[in-house]
Formats: structure tokens, C-alpha cells, sequence
């Protein structure tokens, strides 16, 4: 994968995964879903000697943005989220923070349509909206290095569960075989939950 490096920090008690995600040539990086644990994210961050200058979400479940506006003080870096997920993000109710206990309220510094395209530490990020889990869930592409941070859209052998509100199992398989499945079949994917694994190994289940 060249010049890119990412770590994985396993947070909050779903198990959710955080993801570094760093350019080697510069030391710049992202954080990907920062859930929960915001201390060990960081402690994480300073061992990969990873300068941090953006936080990137998939969807505004609380298992996902959870550790936002500590980390975002901390470094003092913009949020990006999905343009459909703005009142998830900001209620509590629907964001599910509320049933956790911790209520969350956040909102993103720049909301993002699908197909938009942005550079963050030397990295061209392609933002893929991929409905279903949530009505604005969404995925990021890195082309360059053949990557996908997925969310709770497509997991290893799965995908991403549609009982909560604004959740469409039509919705979900559409946006897995119709902006997911038809990037390159090497892609790398990592996922919200549970272990990497590529498109290649997707396709089978669809």
C-alpha cells in the first residue's frame, strides 16, 4: 500500500473499530469513527508519531462518535460527515447516545455529498454514500492505495444491521452491489465491526 499506514483501536463496548489512518512520508493522518475511548485513541496516535488533521465518519451512531469533540479540542482539526446524517448527529434520541447513557450531540465542520472528492495529508479521499444502515451512511475510497473505510455498511461476511431508524435492508444490499462491490475486487475493506477483508470476498454473497 506504499506510503499509507493504518492502525486499528478497538472502542466502546460494541466493539467498534477506530481507525489511523497515515500517510508515511508526512506523519499526517485522519481518524476514522473515533467511538469512544478518546485517551487510548491518542495514546495510540502519539505511537504511531501520527499528526492528526482530520476526523472522518461514516454514520452519527453513538458507537462511532462518541469521542469526537474530545479529539477535536485535542488537535483542534475539522469533522467531516455525510450531508443526510446532520439530525442523527445532533439528536440524541436517534444517534442512540441517549440508551448508552452519554448523551452526544455534535455536529460535522464539512458535510459532504456523494461522490465528493477532498485531499488530506497528501490522500484523495472519495466519499461514497451508501444508504441503508443509516439514511446517510457512507463509505471513504482511497484509489491511490486501493482502500475502504466502510462503516457499518459491508463487513466481513456481512453487513451492516437495518432495524434502527431511517435503516432499509433494500437500501443497504442497492448501495453494497451498486457503490461498493463494483470498486476494484483487491480493495481493501475496513470495517466498523470485525475483521478486514476485501471486495473480492464480498462479491460471493451478493
Amino acid at each position: 500500500m506504499g506510503n499509507i499506514k493504518i492502525r486499528s483501536v478497538l472502542v466502546s463496548e460494541c466493539y467498534t473499530n477506530c481507525y489511523l489512518c497515515m500517510n508515511t512520508d508526512t506523519k499526517e493522518g485522519f481518524i476514522v469513527d473515533p467511538g469512544d475511548d478518546a485517551l487510548k485513541i491518542s495514546v495510540n496516535v502519539s505511537n504511531i508519531e501520527m499528526i492528526p488533521k482530520a476526523i472522518l465518519l461514516t454514520h452519527g451512531h453513538a458507537d462511532h462518535i462518541s469521542a469526537v469533540t474530545e479529539l477535536k479540542e485535542k488537535y483542534n482539526i475539522p469533522v467531516y460527515a455525510s450531508e443526510e446524517e446532520d439530525r442523527l448527529l445532533v439528536d440524541t434520541r436517534a444517534n442512540l447516545s441517549s440508551m448508552f447513557g452519554n448523551p452526544v450531540s455534535i455536529c460535522a465542520d464539512k458535510y459532504l455529498r456523494d461522490g465528493d472528492k477532498f485531499t488530506i495529508a497528501d490522500k484523495e479521499i472519495k466519499f461514497i454514500l451508501t444508504p441503508g444502515h443509516t439514511q446517510g451512511s457512507g463509505c471513504y475510497y482511497i484509489a491511490e492505495d486501493e482502500v475502504l473505510f466502510s462503516g457499518d455498511t459491508l463487513f466481513h461476511q456481512s453487513r451492516g444491521r437495518t432495524d434502527f431508524p431511517g435503516g432499509s435492508e433494500a437500501a443497504i444490499i442497492r448501495s453494497i452491489k451498486e457503490k461498493l462491490l463494483v470498486l476494484p475486487g483487491e480493495t481493501t475493506v475496513y470495517p466498523g465491526h470485525m475483521d478486514m477483508t476485501t471486495i473480492d470476498n464480498e462479491k460471493v454473497y451478493y
